[in-house]
């Protein structure tokens, strides 16, 4: 069985918030997938912009593992917005930050949020034997020091939300805080059976780029370009991450991709 499960999010509640290559980034994938990896069309859901709910978002996780087994391949992709906010602890106090991704509804509460919990909830019965792929092209999370990833003008957006003032005051807080605990997506998913490509570092930020006058992630755009590179095709997902940073390094794209996951899988191809 080969499923995937494609979410982009160009068009946000507030327009302040809208990117540019998302949908383009899932429609890109959806196409390899059917005509390199055989994937039927059929058996590839997309959710975009408004419909990217977080109920949505997580009925269609549970569709997409929904019988698996073992030597199945099962895709999963998000290209939007990612978040850094406080977790709560049971008092209501801070204690730690958590990197998030950001539905369509999201308002920087817990109740919107896609954690990691939610993710480990559906992924963690995961059968040995499956090819689980997971690329999240947003930033995971904000470095605070750069002003809240602000776009730079004439170049890129990035794919991170710029919190309200209440929430940057109480992130600022706990990262300057001794102790302070970051509880990032990558190391969440670290020892479930799937393999995790996100689009930067966890104080970085994931570029919504135009390339050949066309607008994409800079990590979905370069992911395609070297798997469809018939001369020099890399031989595992972590050789494809390798050869997706050295192409951003030659634009001088400061982000840095990164995987992680099972090593048997880190180590396989892609599908």
């Amino acid at each position: 069985m080969k499923k995937a499960l494609l979410v982009g999010i160009n068009q946000y509640p507030d327009p302040r918030n809208n990117l540019n290559g998302c949908i383009n980034d899932v429609n890109d994938m959806s196409d390899f997938l059917i005509k390199q990896k055989q994937f039927n069309k059929a058996d590839i859901k997309r959710i975009t912009d408004e419909q990217a709910t977080k109920a949505n978002i997580m009925e269609g996780l549970s569709w997409l593992v929904n019988g698996a087994k073992a030597g199945d391949q099962l895709f999963f992709q998000y290209s939007g917005h990612g978040a850094q906010m406080p977790t709560q602890s049971k008092k209501g106090e801070p204690d730690k930050l958590d990197e998030v991704i950001c539905p369509y509804d999201f308002d920087w509460t817990d109740a919107t949020a896609l954690k990691d919990k939610e993710f480990n909830k559906v992924f963690a019965q995961m059968p040995k034997g499956v090819e689980f792929i997971w690329v999240s092209d947003s930033c995971h999370s904000q470095d605070l020091s750069r002003e809240f990833a602000m776009p730079i003008p004439g170049i890129f957006k990035v794919r991170s939300m710029v919190p309200p003032l209440d929430i940057a005051e109480r992130v600022m807080f706990i990262k300057a805080s001794p102790g302070a605990v970051i509880q990032d997506l990558p190391k969440a998913v670290k020892m479930l059976n799937l393999a995790l490509i996100s689009g930067c570092k966890s104080n970085q930020e994931s570029a919504d780029a135009v390339f050949n006058k066309r607008a994409n992630g800079a990590l979905t755009y370069f992911l395609l370009q070297s798997l469809n590179d018939k001369k020099d095709k890399p031989g595992s997902l972590r050789e494809l991450v390798l050869t997706v940073n050295k192409s951003l390094q030659k634009i001088k794209y400061p982000q840095q991709p990164q995987i992680e996951g099972s090593e048997t899988l880190v180590n396989g191809l892609f599908f």
